[in-house]
């Protein structure tokens, strides 16, 4: 059961409190039991008049070991297992954290999400069922027990039954797991035509035919789901009336058939019809704690799967001490580098390659290319999130290695095309509060947010107010190399043109190293050096500096 492999996650040994918490939550209750059905026998017998006050004694004793050992219970049990779900949620985090780029792209989002986020909280909000079930379970063994004190028939007969029912219930909790299942895959799918909805809304709100083919198969999801909830449900109730069945029963068998073959039982009816009474709670309770532990279980289940298979997704070398690489370095070179993305089968995939670039440090050097040319992953390879299949990326004539690369990525401040603002300023211990005011005046956003207690005040904005904010928190890195992925596209013409012949120039003069992708052919002046991306292949343009154009 995945609940239980989570709580093994913990070095301490919840299972074993657990376990002692409701052995003696189910001995006070038995022994409740007992005293309550050797008192009435004594009354109806002595016709007493007054109350035992030993037995009565006795009984509040139990009562009071009763609620104590199952308050106990259920609140350790939360802790230990809202302990266990945040440690498996860090422990998620963390592989995510250390993943490859590119095995992540292809793995999807919906799941991380999913597991992460809704996963735990299901677990969270069901728990404590665990916890009630094994209180059941062995409130029942205790019951039973107690019945073969008073006639081993009803015990064996009450004993085999229970069994049988035990394991025709368990049976139909697989089909309705099965059901429940198949209710997760179908809720899935609804979660990613949401978020097509959301995230092309304009796309579908331009073209009515999109919009109402989006409507149409959300209402076919919808449809399903709801088809597969109503069966979820009927298996449900099913598996509840076949457990309220067996204990009706239970009652039928001590009655009506134990007599005929015990006689001398008839006088201790009562004793055993109360106990089987007293079994109620625990029989409903576990039928209850097991139908919402499917849920819970199927969550847990979810989530270490998940943990699994993130395994195959982290990258090498990212847990190892980071070999050191100076600030001050002279070159980085990529030699023969190439890359290529599979394809399906019959097409040809898209390969780059081979590259050979030398980046000199305190250069600015501009990135063209059509779309689709390779600039992007061009990019990722001279960060390094990108593996190669062939070639080296080096540095100063040293290869970086899987040991190398955390310290290699750390001298890089990106803002990529597709990035990522992040209201707080993340790996940023102390920020100059004078310098944070001047980037922020720089790019012309001091009146419009700034940033207090290592956070930006207001992230709410353009696309291309929220780059100039992304640029800001690069420069606060203070890191020597400088990666911009069509940082201008989506700036006003004047911001433009402050960019290329104000901005760049600057922090060039800075001494940083500044690679950046562009289309602006207007400003190719303000670069040392332009490369030329094509089908994956990398030529020199000519600069006003420099007369040559060669493949490199």
């Amino acid at each position: 059961m995945s609940l239980l492999r989570l709580l093994q996650l913990l070095e301490k040994k919840p299972l074993h409190r657990l376990l002692i918490s409701a052995v003696l939550s189910a001995l006070s209750t038995t022994a409740i039991l007992a005293l309550v059905t050797y008192a009435a026998q004594k009354i109806d017998y002595t016709k007493a008049k007054f109350v035992d006050l030993p037995i009565a004694g006795m009984f509040v004793v139990c009562v009071i070991i009763y609620v104590v050992s199952d308050s106990q219970m259920i609140a350790r049990f939360a802790a230990d297992i809202e302990q266990a779900i945040d440690y498996l949620r860090m422990r998620l985090i963390n592989r995510v954290r250390h993943a490859d780029l590119w095995k992540l792209e292809h793995f999807g989002q919906t799941r991380l999400f999913g597991s992460i986020t809704q996963s735990c909280k299901v677990i969270s909000s069901n728990s404590q069922y665990l916890a009630m079930a094994s209180r059941s379970i062995i409130l029942t063994v205790t019951i039973l027990l107690y019945i073969a004190t008073v006639s081993i028939l009803s015990f064996f007969l009450l004993t085999c039954l229970l069994v049988a029912a035990a394991m025709v219930y368990y049976k139909l909790g697989l089909s309705v797991e099965k059901c429940q299942k198949n209710l997760a895959a179908d809720e899935s799918k609804l979660f990613e035509c949401v978020s097509d909805l959301l995230d092309g809304f304009k796309e579908q709100r331009l073209s009515s035919a999109h919009s109402r083919a989006l409507g149409e198969d959300f209402g076919m999801l919808s449809s399903h789901t709801v088809t597969a909830r109503s069966e979820l449900h009927r298996q449900s109730w099913q598996q509840f009336v076949f457990g309220e069945t067996m204990f009706h029963f239970m009652l039928g068998l001590v009655v009506f058939i134990v007599p005929l073959y015990s006689p001398s039982v008839s006088k201790e009816l009562v004793k055993i019809s109360a106990a089987i009474m007293f079994m109620i709670a625990p029989i409903f309770g576990l039928m209850q704690s097991l139908s919402v532990l499917r849920a819970a279980t199927a969550a847990a289940d979810r989530m270490m799967e998940l943990d699994e298979e993130l395994i195959a997704l982290e990258e090498q070398g990212s847990h190892s001490e980071p070999d050191s690489i100076p600030e001050n370095f002279s070159e980085i070179r990529m030699a023969n580098i190439e890359f290529s993305f599979p394809s399906q089968s019959g097409e040809k995939p898209f390969a780059i390659g081979p590259l050979n670039v030398e980046i000199k440090r305190g250069e600015m050097i501009f990135v063209t290319g059509g779309n689709g040319s390779g600039k992007s992953t061009f990019i990722k390879l001279l960060t390094g999130l990108y593996h190669p299949s062939r070639g080296l990326l080096t540095i100063d004539h040293k290869v970086i290695s899987s040991d190398m690369l955390a310290s290699y990525r750390a001298l890089i401040a990106p803002v990529f095309s597709d990035f990522h603002l992040f209201s707080q300023l993340f790996g940023i211990e102390t920020i100059d509060q004078l310098t944070a005011e001047d980037l922020l005046n720089w790019m012309e956003m001091a009146h419009i947010t700034g940033i207090k207690e290592n956070r930006f005040a207001r992230t709410n904005l353009s696309t291309g107010q929220r780059k100039r904010l992304a640029l800001v928190a690069a420069l606060l890195e203070k890191k020597p190399i400088l990666i911009l992925d069509e940082w201008a596209a989506d700036q006003d013409s004047f911001f433009r043109k402050k960019f290329y012949h104000e901005l760049l120039p600057e922090l060039r003069r800075r001494g940083l190293t500044i690679v950046a992708v562009t289309h602006d052919d207007r400003y190719f002046d303000a670069a040392d050096r332009i490369l030329h991306l094509e089908e994956g292949r990398i030529t020199e343009l000519l600069t006003n500096e420099r007369g040559r154009d060669e493949n490199i």
